[in-house]
């Protein structure tokens, strides 16, 4: 089957802006990519631009190897070995959002583990390291590597001091989970700044997932999310 990269592209720009409506905003920081099937290459969103620009002819082409530029012309992130060596490490991920959201940010500062207190806690059921290596960009291979070590098996990690980064199986999967783990840290803080929460026990987070957050409702859950940054394209 041959590769749409018009139609990956396309719903690579979506993600970048769906991720600006939805609180992950930085200017023109953070940066996500996406594998190209049976190609060692990826697709990634470039420097100097804000989430909410990115339309599917910014979109640059990057080696996995190296982490060079191949195609685009627009500049590559630094940071592009974030993304490089996760997918080295994990053949299963072809999504990495990497950005620096408010509330996950903070929370990535307190050390504790997220819990499933909303339902989009449960999504990280299966654990949400912290990578405490460093708090400086990651700008080598060397500390992309360490990264991915941190993430492991995870979905996502939080970045000490910097933000988060989350991987999936596709774009849509990846970019809704990374949206989720803002509003989970988002929760967890109000609620622990009120008092002394209570959450999903372990074994009801596995099952409040497998209920919450099937094919077809995150498949639903994308195209209310495409809808909503297609209206805000025509605002700007």
């Amino acid at each position: 089957m041959a590769v749409n990269i018009k139609e990956m592209k396309e719903k690579l720009a979506y993600s970048c802006n769906i991720l600006a409506n939805e609180g992950h905003w930085d200017n023109i920081l953070g940066h996500v990519s996406v594998r190209i099937p049976g190609q060692n290459k990826i697709l990634m969103k470039p420097h100097s631009f804000g989430f909410e620009e990115i339309r599917p002819q910014h979109i640059i082409v990057v080696d996995i190897e190296t982490g060079k530029k191949v195609e685009g012309k627009h500049e590559r992130h630094s940071e592009v070995f974030i993304h490089t060596e996760i997918m080295k490490a994990r053949p299963d991920v072809n999504c990495v959002v990497h950005s620096h959201p408010p509330y996950a940010t903070a929370f990535s500062a307190l050390g504790q583990r997220l819990r499933p207190i909303s339902h989009e806690g449960n999504i990280f059921h299966e654990g949400l390291p912290t990578f405490d290596y460093t708090t400086a960009l990651i700008r080598t291979p060397e500390l992309g590597v360490e990264v991915a070590k941190s993430l492991g098996k995870c979905r996502g990690l939080l970045m000490k001091n910097h933000g988060s980064t989350v991987v999936g199986e596709s774009i849509e999967v990846t970019t809704l989970y990374a949206v989720f783990l803002e509003k989970a840290a988002r929760i967890q803080l109000m609620a622990t700044a009120s008092g002394d929460p209570a959450w999903t026990s372990d074994e009801e987070s596995v099952v409040k997932y497998e209920q919450i957050y099937t094919p077809h409702r995150l498949g639903s859950m994308w195209d209310y999310f495409v809808r909503r940054a297609k209206k805000m394209r025509k605002l700007s």
